[in-house]
């Protein structure tokens, strides 16, 4: 990202080439999937702090200016996380609480159905997973505008490089696995010179040694308590009538609940 917007000041043009189709894998959990989430929204911010006075004083046009600081930077990885974090889940809920109070109608309808779709336009193949996208985005908006906070004021969090694990030909898992089962080998060929055991004790030692390990669950506090939230003012929406309103707290509360139990992903130890 650097080297782009170093060479995009420079005047430099790029050609895209989308015949060239490169393998790509999704992170193996959801912790691993919040590590590269947190990476990719914290090192933005910190590009932005170093790179924001050699846009300004560049000598490209205004227009390719206010690009990269709106639309490069500031929209996606700083404006959509903010938005999305503070409204859905914490504004919105919190005004179940107080009569008083009361969104409109575009606020929490239509402004984020516009820029979901703005999303969504370079894959039209994507609109009817449409509404989990936008469940989704918004659990992970915690994380995003954790990751944003912390980079844009250097905090401890945004030192922190975790590299994504995967289960690929080429990640981390496989030399662990070609570790194991060098390990593995070796340790039959002891086990077959010991002849005091017998041939049953031997196949039961292998299968306890081939067995995989059990997923653990972690508990995420944060999704966990912003789950508890929202579910209690579903139900309070509930009582107080506002369909819209309440549907919409009932499956972002779930969706949050799910996350925090550590119910999507495949854990890979």
């Amino acid at each position: 990202m650097d080297i782009a917007v170093r060479a995009h000041l420079n005047g430099w043009k790029f050609i895209y080439l989308n015949d060239v189709k490169v393998l790509c894998e999704l992170p193996e959990s959801y912790e691993a999937y919040k590590k590269q989430q947190h990476r990719w929204h914290s090192g933005p911010m910190q590009l932005f702090r170093l790179c924001l006075p050699a846009i300004i004083t560049s000598k490209i046009s205004i227009w390719k200016k206010c690009n990269l600081i709106f639309l490069f930077f500031l929209l996606r990885k700083l404006i959509l996380p903010f938005y999305s974090f503070t409204l859905f889940c914490i504004i919105l809920p919190l005004t179940m609480f107080i009569p008083e109070s009361e969104l409109p109608l575009w606020v929490v309808c239509y402004v984020p159905i516009f820029m979901s779709l703005l999303n969504i336009l370079p894959a039209p193949k994507s609109f009817p997973f449409l509404v989990p996208y936008l469940l989704f985005e918004n659990t992970m908006s915690v994380t995003k505008f954790n990751a944003m906070v912390s980079g844009l004021f250097q905090l401890g969090s945004a030192y922190e490089w975790v590299v994504t694990k995967k289960t690929g030909r080429s990640s981390e898992s496989d030399l662990v696995s070609y570790a194991e089962r060098e390990s593995k080998s070796s340790s039959e060929e002891k086990l077959l010179r010991r002849h005091s055991e017998s041939g049953l004790e031997l196949l039961s030692k292998l299968k306890q040694a081939e067995a995989p390990p059990k997923k653990r669950n972690r508990l995420y506090r944060k999704e966990l308590a912003l789950a508890f939230l929202l579910l209690t003012a579903s139900a309070r929406s509930l009582l107080s009538a506002q369909g819209l309103h309440f549907y919409f707290l009932l499956f972002q509360g779930i969706s949050f609940l799910v996350m925090g139990l550590d119910l999507i992903g495949e854990q890979v130890n």
